[in-house]
């Protein structure tokens, strides 16, 4: 297959006109033109954006599941969704939760990874919690919050197979650089749900931690006496997830976290599983959620998650004022670099899979590809 005529965001972060052939579900040539062999399909690109297939390193489900709980039927039917919506890589996000049921939630996404199914490819596991502060635990369950342990933490990857790829965890805890150390450059390593300041976050910084959850959301805000987490991220080199629905940070935050540090920001959807189904009654980490427009809320009113998506959130950033380029690689490859995986997801390049996602200049969804596969098609 040729998709022709399309404008193609490369290797080095900006759209070229080109034309992408696909054999064996792989890019195999990228031409300024290329002519069709006999039976070969073609797809008319012509006036489209073609983007590498999305990377949410963040979401904890969608469409009624929730990888805290689904069995492998339920994270089949949430990784065709994310297809649906052009998000061709996940990584499975797991909430604070009672001990066993975490233990069969590792178990079940170690067993996913193993079989091959249709939809999104999970490319690891995103632990968020148990190892987070009561005082900024957001939606979390604060009985299950247990002190930072190796013993737990080695367990639950084990029975994931080892799929664990992204540990969060409040560097306020105690023995956390300690643990940070201990796992540096084996784990990436995120602070996440701290009430920590600026000097702790650089000790944890220093001692291997590369990563920041949600920013702005469940830390200490920016103050210019005082600048906490959020002010570290400005100085050391760290990734930044940011939740851009229009709900977790208004729009102006974002273009200044752009216009800063573009560089670092990584689109996370957050997403719970309530995204994709309409308003109503849902839960989180077994907790009770209501969705009212779209905003999803505890009952003393916490924010819940998200009910977006990383196409909405990526398409959003691009409203709010941000480049588009800049936009496409935080939804892209920067997430990819931030986990690892830049060598399997986020890239459209020669030898790569052939996950795209066709969009018309004013951010309409026109097509997704899963291994050089229309999906829905």
């Amino acid at each position: 297959m040729i998709i022709r005529g399309g404008d193609v965001f490369l290797q080095d972060n900006s759209f070229k006109r080109c034309d992408i052939r696909i054999a064996d579900g792989k890019i195999v040539e990228l031409a300024p033109s290329l002519e069709a062999m006999p039976g070969e399909e073609v797809v008319n690109a012509e006036g489209l954006d073609v983007l590498p297939g999305l990377v949410d390193i963040h979401s904890h489900g969608r469409v009624g599941e929730d990888f805290s709980n689904a069995d492998i039927a339920g994270i089949e039917k949430m990784c065709r969704s994310y297809a649906e919506c052009g998000i061709t890589t996940v990584l499975a996000t797991t909430m604070t939760n009672e001990p066993e049921l975490y233990k069969n939630a590792m178990r079940t996404i170690g067993q996913y990874r193993k079989e091959e199914h249709p939809g999104a490819k999970v490319a690891g596991i995103n632990m968020e919690g148990p190892f987070l502060g009561k005082d900024k635990k957001g939606a979390h369950d604060e009985q299950y919050l247990f002190p930072l342990s190796k013993e737990l933490f080695d367990e639950w990857d084990a029975l994931s197979d080892y799929s664990v790829r992204l540990l969060d965890l409040d560097p306020c805890l105690e023995g956390s650089l300690d643990f940070i150390r201990a796992y540096a450059g084996k784990k990436r390593i995120s602070l996440a749900h701290t009430s920590c300041d600026y000097d702790l976050a650089a000790k944890a910084f220093l001692a291997g931690a590369d990563h920041v959850t949600h920013l702005f959301n469940a830390m200490n805000t920016l103050y210019h006496r005082q600048p906490g987490l959020i002010g570290a991220v400005a100085d050391y080199p760290a990734y930044a997830e940011i939740i851009c629905d229009g709900i977790h940070i208004h729009p102006s935050v974002i273009r200044l976290m752009f216009a800063a540090c573009g560089e670092k920001m990584v689109l996370i959807s957050d997403s719970m599983q309530a995204a994709g189904l309409p308003d109503g009654n849902y839960e989180l980490g077994g907790l009770a959620v209501t969705v009212t427009n779209k905003k999803a809320t505890l009952a003393d009113g916490t924010i819940a998650g998200s009910t977006t998506d990383m196409f909405e959130a990526m398409t959003n950033v691009i409203r709010f004022g941000v480049a588009k380029e800049k936009a496409v690689a935080s939804a892209t490859v920067i997430p990819a670099k931030s986990v690892g995986i830049e060598n399997e997801a986020g890239v459209i390049a020669i030898g790569r899979a052939a996950d795209l996602l066709l969009m018309t200049k004013d951010l309409q969804r026109v097509q997704v590809f899963l291994n050089g596969e229309a999906v829905g098609k």
